[in-house]
């Protein structure tokens, strides 16, 4: 195999890893979606979550718009929501409250 060959192969996937290792918002989703499956028991779908984590702004797990939502799922859970989807009012990474609403998953995703 040519050297050249092998260096632009080696440029393009050191490329994509990067953009894919910057998308903090994907990452802080994934965590939101974990977090309140298992505290809460509410399952929402992936488009939701990423919905969510754009509208609030999460960039990284734990901090203030992730446990805001968090709380405010487990609020409406707790009220006994047996709906397709909830809506919530979160404060976002600016501290500006806002609606978002969550569709649930099917139980088998």
């Amino acid at each position: 195999m040519n050297l050249r060959i092998l260096g632009a192969f080696v440029l393009v996937f050191s490329a994509a890893s990067h953009a894919q290792a910057d998308d903090r918002t994907a990452a802080a989703a994934i965590t939101f979606h974990a977090m309140t499956k298992s505290a809460c028991g509410f399952n929402m779908t992936t488009e939701s979550a990423m919905n969510a984590a754009r509208i609030l702004g999460m960039s990284s797990p734990g901090l203030d718009p992730t446990l805001s939502a968090m709380f405010a799922i487990c609020a409406e859970m707790k009220k006994g929501n047996k709906g397709k989807t909830i809506e919530i009012q979160a404060h976002d990474n600016r501290n500006v409250l806002r609606k978002v609403v969550l569709e649930k998953a099917k139980w088998w995703q």
